[in-house]
C-alpha cells in the first residue's frame, strides 16, 4: 500500500490508502508515469496542508488596531440661497 503523509502541527503522518500501489513497487516495474504522479499528488497534498497552518498561524495572530487622532474639523459657513428654482450655496 502507498502512504500519503499528511502534515499535522510540525509531525507527519502515514495513511495507507487501499488500492494505492507501492511506490517502491511501482519502481522496481519501471512505471515511472505513475509514480511521478503519486508524487505530484502527494506534493499538492503536502503543499495544501502547508497552506492550511499558515493560515492557522495567521488567524492566530492578533494585529493591534491604530487609535485614529481626532482631527478638529471645521464647519462650513455655507447658505442656501434660492433663486427661483435654482438652488446656490454661498459659503464665506
Amino acid at each position: 500500500m502507498a502512504g500519503i503523509v499528511l502534515a499535522g502541527a510540525m509531525q507527519a503522518h502515514a495513511i495507507d490508502l487501499p488500492g494505492q500501489p507501492d511506490r517502491n513497487q511501482l519502481a522496481r516495474e519501471g512505471r515511472i508515469n505513475e509514480l511521478q504522479i503519486l508524487q505530484s499528488r502527494q506534493g499538492r497534498i503536502d503543499f495544501q496542508a502547508e497552506q492550511q497552518r499558515q493560515r492557522e498561524q495567521d488567524r492566530q495572530i492578533v494585529i493591534p488596531q491604530v487609535q485614529r487622532p481626532d482631527v478638529p474639523v471645521m464647519k462650513s459657513n455655507c447658505q442656501i440661497e434660492l433663486f427661483g428654482n435654482i438652488y446656490r450655496r454661498v459659503c464665506r
